[in-house]
């Protein structure tokens, strides 16, 4: 259905969300700050300045991890173990099995006594069988050129169950013996939504169940200082066992930076924005403008400080060992590790609780999928708003979209017509949900 404007308005839609997007760059979401894309030719010269012991593993880490989802750039990882980066988060999968590729070409030529590296498997629904996981994980020993790694993780654990699968344990209690894993974890996002078909599992079921189990012993979940609820429940069940915990997408500020750039990316291609988004803008729109009043306050002339101040306040929790945010580029890594050994002052204390009162209901928040159930249509929330993070936080298009692109069942394409709008009645965090996954596959679709 095509929409005509009202009578004199003077604006269409178009304009609206052109308007919109202006406001929200001279606020600074866009604006005002120094793009990731925007690389510098070498780092700077900063140093890690704070190590914590990770859970029972005894190692001394780095409060900035490398996550290295992303990780393609040689020069990048060398430049961070220079800077005291010693822990490294990857996995198989990560790039097709090039984010390893990258990591042993490095790690060959260094003392690997002084990192920690993990390196995760995802078994999906079935598990496989002990044979099967030890030649997948001697693949990984390959491809980043070590003997051994010192923790091997269950990836995107789908279910309790699996937490407890006695094929995985005994591979893990041979490679021990072998001398090739020195200990094992899990990560976690939330609920997935596989081939197989959903999972109902929550993330604090599933990593509490590692905790219980006892055999795990470090974990890699989401925690920001708007999903914090869940996390603090994971973060005092993991610590009572004296497990390494380290975070993950502790940014939430990144989102709505990416989500301004795709609407403006969409209005310049004049891609059709649907009704659902639309309508989240129109109150986004007094949300820009009550920004104004939010940025003067803090003095605030780009995004950078609150980014940082999302990272602090991940820093300032004792219980954390090792904030992994994704990096492969000088700027990324500079920026993160510029912030090791930082806590929030009062002023960013401050600053977060109003950005989360003002902002926080416009992040659809990791691994919480309390609205999925009230979907007619099954449509798996929490996994498209994943894969849209990778795309508009994270700068990963490419992946995200073969992700989005590669889902069973239905996908956010029925969420444009659908007049019931049960997810945003079902969400506790009046989230705009259809309006948001009607962006995110406008963005995802190839």
């Amino acid at each position: 259905m095509k929409h005509k404007n009202k009578k004199g308005s003077g604006i269409s839609r178009r304009n609206f969300i052109r308007n919109s997007v202006s406001a929200a760059a001279g606020l600074g979401f866009i604006g005002g700050r120094r793009l990731f894309g925007q690389e510098v030719e070498e780092p700077t010269g900063q140093k890690i300045k704070e190590y914590r012991t990770l859970g029972r593993t005894g190692f001394k880490v780095s409060d900035i991890g490398l996550g290295a989802g992303n990780l393609s750039n040689e020069n990048v990882l060398e430049a961070a173990l220079d800077m005291g980066i010693n822990y490294i988060d990857t996995a198989e999968h990560y790039l097709r099995g090039n984010s390893e590729r990258t990591i042993g070409k490095v790690l060959s030529k260094r003392d690997r006594k002084k990192i920690f590296l993990t390196t995760k498997l995802n078994l999906g629904m079935g598990g496989g069988s002990k044979e099967k996981i030890k030649t997948r994980f001697s693949r990984c020993l390959e491809r980043l050129q070590t003997n051994y790694v010192d923790c091997l993780m269950l990836h995107m654990t789908p279910t309790v169950e699996q937490v407890k699968h006695e094929p995985y344990h005994e591979a893990i209690r041979e490679l021990k013996a072998e001398g090739k894993v020195r200990f094992t974890g899990l990560s976690n996002h939330g609920k997935e939504h596989r081939l197989a078909g959903p999972v109902k599992d929550e993330m604090d079921k599933i990593v509490l169940a590692a905790a219980e189990d006892g055999r795990f012993d470090v974990v890699l979940f989401t925690y920001n200082f708007i999903q914090k609820e869940m996390g603090n429940k994971i973060l005092k069940g993991c610590k009572s066992k004296n497990m390494g915990i380290t975070l993950m997408k502790t940014n939430p500020v990144e989102f709505y930076q990416g989500m301004q750039n795709i609407l403006e990316r969409n209005r310049t291609q004049g891609r059709k924005i649907g009704e659902q988004f639309f309508k989240m803008m129109e109150e986004y729109k007094t949300l820009i403008d009550k920004g104004e009043g939010f940025m003067k306050k803090y003095g605030i002339t780009g995004a950078e400080q609150a980014r940082d101040a999302a990272i602090k306040f991940c820093l300032g929790n004792p219980d954390v060992h090792s904030v992994c945010p994704s990096m492969n580029s000088f700027e990324e890594l500079d920026t993160f590790v510029a912030l090791s050994g930082t806590r929030l002052d009062q002023k960013e204390k401050t600053m977060l609780a109003d950005y989360e009162s003002g902002l926080g209901r416009y992040y659809c928040r990791h691994a919480c999928s309390k609205c999925e159930g009230s979907c007619p249509q099954g449509v798996p929330v929490n996994t498209i708003m994943r894969y849209y993070h990778y795309f508009a936080a994270q700068r990963r298009e490419k992946f995200a979209m073969e992700k989005y692109n590669a889902l069973p069942g239905n996908s956010a394409d029925t969420c444009s017509d659908c007049g019931g709008s049960y997810c945003e009645k079902a969400c506790p965090y009046a989230v705009p949900v259809q309006g948001l996954l009607v962006l995110a596959h406008q963005t995802l679709t190839v």
